[in-house]
């Protein structure tokens, strides 16, 4: 029996800004506004070109959101890419010159070489979950710097506003811990997800939240893949006889941060990771080094938990 054949997967990049998208489709150049109509009528133009279209745009600061949600409700692939990978990209072909129709080129051809994953998407729930534990992150670093400013003045006054404002913003957590709990827990498949990554020692409620909010991959992918995708994946630096130190490079802050925190209490309390952090120290490695194989470590066997709870083998 023929199977039928699969049409050929077609890159398209967008480069976005905040009131417009300029889209190379298959070296025409169009622009949209980055609004429900514009985008519309650009997912309109993607779905007419011959294949499978492939969207691939950067993270710009939250602009890219309302494209790639329409994307995905209309099943059409979309990638969100790092910046610096792309420019390094573009550094590799000799490309130094920089504009909107040159940005949006240059992105079908990262997308046609790279081969970016698209992204998974997101029910309501999840994607309300993403928008709580990303304000709730913006909200932690802005009382954080209210709180270092108050110690650097000796005006009562000053010091009082600053840590007022501090305050504020600690109220305004705590309504977010409250919503994302209840989230979690009015969601069948959260809450046992949940369940699931909080039984690891080392693993609290705000570690799991914030994977279930922006690592959707979790259990869906290797665990290569898993490593790369949150940047504690280790890289080699050695050519011919020098052995440089491995690296770790990329990938999404916002999980690396609570990743490194639930490390710092899985070395206390976590009986393996204890172990590994031990040995790594012992042989040598510096503790930021062996922290991070503590991270990669954690992420791995989670990821494997939630593999094994979607039945997926190939993501153990």
């Amino acid at each position: 029996m023929n199977l039928p054949e699969q049409s050929p997967v077609v890159h398209l990049g967008v480069d976005v800004a905040k009131a417009e998208l300029v889209a190379d489709l298959q070296g025409k150049i169009r622009r949209f506004g980055n609004n429900p109509k514009g985008i519309a009528t650009l997912l309109k133009a993607a779905a007419r070109i011959p294949g499978t279209a492939h969207l691939v745009c950067e993270a710009t600061a939250g602009y890219e959101r309302p494209l790639a949600t329409a994307a995905m409700a209309l099943a059409i692939p979309v990638s969100i890419v790092q910046p610096l990978r792309v420019r390094e990209f573009a550094r590799s072909h000799g490309r130094h010159a920089k504009s909107d129709p040159l940005d949006a080129a240059l992105l079908s051809r990262f997308g046609a070489s790279v081969k970016p994953l698209p992204l998974q998407p997101k029910s309501e729930v999840r994607q309300e979950l993403d928008d709580v534990m990303r304000t709730r992150s913006e909200l932690i670093d802005s009382m954080q710097r209210e709180l270092n400013r108050a110690e650097h003045h000796t005006c009562k006054l000053v010091i009082r506003i600053h840590k007022n404002i501090a305050a504020t913003f600690a109220k305004h957590i705590a309504a977010l811990d409250a919503r994302a709990a209840a989230l979690v827990a009015g969601d069948k498949d959260l809450a046992e997800a949940d369940a699931l990554m909080q039984a690891v020692s080392g693993v609290g409620a705000q570690t799991s939240r914030t994977l279930l909010a922006f690592l959707p991959e979790l259990g869906h992918v290797g665990r290569g893949t898993i490593a790369a995708l949150v940047g504690v994946a280790p890289y080699d630096r050695d050519s011919g006889k020098f052995k440089g130190k491995r690296f770790i490079r990329g990938g999404r802050g916002q999980i690396r941060k609570v990743l490194y925190m639930a490390a710092l209490v899985a070395i206390r309390r976590n009986a393996v990771l204890k172990v590994l952090y031990k040995r790594l120290r012992d042989a040598g490695k510096i503790a930021k080094v062996a922290i991070v194989a503590v991270m990669r470590h954690l992420l791995i066997h989670l990821n494997a938990i939630m593999a094994k709870s979607l039945e997926n083998p190939l993501a153990v």
